[in-house]
This record gives structure tokens, sequence and C-alpha cells, in this order.
């Protein structure tokens, strides 16, 4: 009888660590993949890195050549939420095309794992090929914590806002929407 007390703390715990409502805050202070967004207002904005990589498809890609509003993606081949998102991002790119820029951002894959996974999920935009991670360490604190990670940038390729976990249409469309309202307003 004197262990059912600890069992029932232990799952207590778990359960508590496991719920939607505790956040797990990793050392850089992301609240890792909760589904969360963080909005930056536009005064305290820090500009994203110029970042100049290899795509997937061998092409080179430098984000400071992109012109306005761009959607920046770290996803995996192997990351679970990365797959549920996938086809989302691309009917979001789809339906805001000619006016914000997509960018996936490839984490620690093998090449043809990337794109197998690009040409399985119909991902047509251009993903940076990031196997050691250094895309992502190049965005220092507004890099991702987890995967996956998408960071928005405004037309003056500043971070205005961070969406933790996988999004669906509905959540990147407003934050879309929120930046282009700002650049005609």
């Amino acid at each position: 009888m004197s262990r059912l007390p600890s069992l029932v703390a232990a799952v207590a715990l778990l359960a508590s660590a496991c719920s939607g409502t505790s956040q797990a805050v990793a050392p850089d202070g992301f609240v890792a993949g909760d589904g969360s967004t963080s909005t930056i207002p536009k005064e305290q904005r820090e500009p994203a890195p110029d970042v100049t990589a290899p795509t997937l498809s061998g092409e080179t890609l430098r984000l400071a050549d992109l012109s306005g509003p761009v959607v920046v993606n770290f996803w995996a081949s192997w990351c679970g939420p990365c797959v549920t998102e996938a086809p989302a991002l691309q009917r979001v790119a789809d339906e805001y095309d000619g006016r914000v820029t997509f960018v996936g951002v490839n984490v620690k894959d093998e090449p043809a794992a990337a794109r197998n996974f690009e040409r399985d999920f119909g991902v047509r935009y251009p993903s940076w090929h990031d196997q050691a991670s250094s895309i992502a360490a190049s965005f220092g604190g507004i890099g991702p914590a987890a995967l996956p990670s998408t960071i928005v940038l405004d037309s003056d390729h500043r971070v205005a806002s961070r969406l933790f976990g996988a999004v669906d249409e509905p959540r990147l469309a407003a934050e879309l929407d929120r930046i282009l309202e700002e650049d005609s307003g």
C-alpha cells in the first residue's frame, strides 16, 4: 500500500507535464511546439539574417533577393508534425502567390530524403538544405527550438511572428493577412 501514493504522484506529475496548459520553454526562450503564435510589435522587430545557401534543387537562394513578406518554415522528413503541416503550407503558399514568398529550411536530412518529402507532399516552394543546422543557428534566438517552426518576415525582412508547432491554414493566413495589411495601411 505504501507504493500507491508514489504511483499516484508519478501519474499526476506525468499528466501535468503532458497537459496543454503547461508550456515547455526551451533554453533560448521558445515555447516548444505547442501550437502558439508569438507576434512581435513592429517597433521591436529584429532583422532576419541574410541567408545565402543551396536549395534542395541545387540552386543558390539568397533571402535578401526575395521581395515582400517571407514565410520561413523549418522542417525535416522524419518529423511527424512536419508531414501533417506540409499540404497546408503549400495551399497557403498557392493562395498568397505573388504577395508572399515561401522558403523551407530542411534540417538534418540527407538530400534524397528531403527531396522525396517535397515530392511526396507536393511542396513546390524552394527549401534550403541545412543538414548541419547552420541556417537555423544563424537565426540565433529567433531560430527554431523544435520542429516544425515557422517564422514570418515582414516586407523589410524583419521577424514579425513565430509559429510554434504544425501550422494550419487559418492560423498562417491570419498572420499573413496581418502583415499584408501593415504594408497597405
